[in-house]
């Protein structure tokens, strides 16, 4: 053997020891999600022509947690199955169930007519960060979930069924004693390039009190978010004049005891959006939102009920030089219809600002959310076996302000919405839930007499089957 094989034997050999020394002391912590949905709503403009929709979805995301060593590990959500609409390529729908190739110039060995494969996916990264726990703290950095409290301004998206996720580049650090910690942030949002200037940054700092033994829980979360003129690209009616920034005050309260449990968070939006009106005024940001659930547990009877009663201000079109409203996350549902879908022939809960306008009620997904409302909504669960619940959900609404210019016949009235919802739990990683949601709509879909018309707020109803695995 000559000299040269001898050395590339040598290398290949030592190459061969150090991976598998690397990989005897590295390990993959493997976890995530499966699941399909059937939904379909009938008239979700309430009005005629129908234009009724229905949909399927299917979604896989992985999450693998490399453990590089003790209390170091990366951290990562892959969506294998991700939603290819611009409008929604950024959640967690995942693929339209029968997507296929575009019918616009499509070439013709892609035509739907005679494919015998599907258009694929592309694999998109959602998170990814370092986790590195030490005795008292833990250092975030990279791409990671912002969730608080109960979820209504911030929600990770770990639910079965959550659409949505938050997420931000930062860096921050949890300091521990004992039940409480505080979490300094900071996030940078948009970086035009590496030269400084044009950036979107904010900075946070979370503090929480939690308590397992007593059920208590305190917390608050201060939200700064500035960008620069070059940068601001607020949706708020207006010419950019000056910098963004607003801020975002978030307070969680919550206690358990045996029979009775209840959470209240609560939202404030305040600051300078840096947009002018056409009046000339600054326009300011000026919105919140509260919500509250009380759970009535029931450990030795099959019936168990809860109430949830919440608000968020809308803002006021005949108010040119403040931004009243406050939008819930998308993931804190509390109808099945009602603040989930789109409804009527306006943007009644003036929620335009976080929606893709080109979509309308009758080609929208769920992307509506709770804002320009106020709401209560009792539950009632009946156990009727390890493996199955019965809910009823009864949810009436008002609207908080007219969000029509001009409409003098401003009626609040949203209506009642009645949910049926039968879930199935053969393991505790398997569900299946078959859901049926009959509306009926308020006067405040017609619109009253002013800007607008006398709109319909026929009866509709809405279906869904849906199922998820979680490993």
């Amino acid at each position: 053997m000559t000299l040269k094989n001898k050395t590339l034997l040598s290398v290949a050999a030592l190459l061969t020891s150090v991976m598998a020394s690397t990989a005897s002391a590295v390990s993959i912590d493997w976890k995530g999600t499966y699941r399909f949905e059937w939904t379909q709503v009938d008239r979700p403009s309430l009005a005629t022509p129908y234009g009724m929709k229905s949909y399927g979805l299917n979604y896989l995301s992985l999450s693998p947690k490399i453990i590089a060593t003790d209390g170091v590990s990366i951290v990562s959500k892959f969506d294998v199955l991700a939603n290819q609409d611009a409008a929604y390529q950024n959640a967690q729908f995942g693929q339209l169930w029968g997507q296929g190739w575009p019918t616009a110039a499509a070439p013709t060995y892609q035509r739907n007519t005679t494919a015998q494969n599907q258009k694929y996916t592309q694999l998109l990264v959602s998170q990814l960060y370092l986790n590195l726990n030490q005795e008292y703290g833990a250092l975030v950095a990279g791409r990671a979930p912002i969730e608080f409290g109960m979820g209504i301004t911030h929600n990770a998206g770990n639910g079965l069924f959550d659409h949505w996720g938050d997420t931000m580049d930062v860096v921050g650090y949890k300091f521990i004693i004992d039940n409480f910690f505080i979490m300094p942030m900071v996030g940078r949002v948009y970086d035009e390039d590496v030269a400084q200037g044009n950036t979107v940054q904010d900075t946070i700092i979370h503090l929480q009190y939690e308590s397992k033994e007593s059920g208590s829980l305190i917390g608050v979360m201060q939200q700064n978010r500035k960008a620069s003129l070059g940068a601001n690209d607020a949706p708020y009616t207006g010419t950019v004049v000056g910098n963004y920034n607003v801020q975002t005050i978030s307070f969680v309260l919550g206690r358990e005891w045996e029979k009775f449990a209840f959470k209240m968070e609560a939202g404030f939006n305040s600051g300078s959006t840096g947009k002018q009106s056409g009046a000339g005024e600054d326009v300011k940001a000026n919105g919140y939102g509260i919500a509250t659930e009380f759970n009535f547990p029931r450990k030795d009877s099959k019936f168990e009920w809860s109430l949830r009663v919440g608000m968020a201000t809308g803002d006021d079109p005949n108010s040119s030089g403040t931004y009243e409203g406050f939008q819930f996350d998308r993931n804190y549902d509390v109808a099945f219809l009602m603040f989930n879908h789109r409804l009527g022939q306006e943007d009644f809960l003036s929620t335009d600002m976080i929606k893709d306008t080109t979509k309308t009620v009758a080609t929208s997904l769920d992307d509506e959310a709770i804002s320009n409302a106020i709401y209560i909504s009792p539950k009632f669960t009946y156990v009727w076996g390890d493996r199955l619940d019965l809910n009823n959900t009864l949810t009436y609404a008002q609207l908080m302000t007219n969000p029509i210019a001009g409409n003098s016949g401003f009626q609040k009235d949203l209506g009642f919405e009645w949910d049926i919802d039968l879930v199935y739990k053969p393991t505790d990683r398997i569900q299946w839930i078959n859901q049926l949601g009959l509306l009926f709509p308020g006067a405040a879909f017609k619109n009253g007499n002013g800007a607008g018309g006398n709109l319909d707020n026929a009866f509709t109803y809405g279906f869904a089957t849906k199922a998820a695995i979680s490993f």
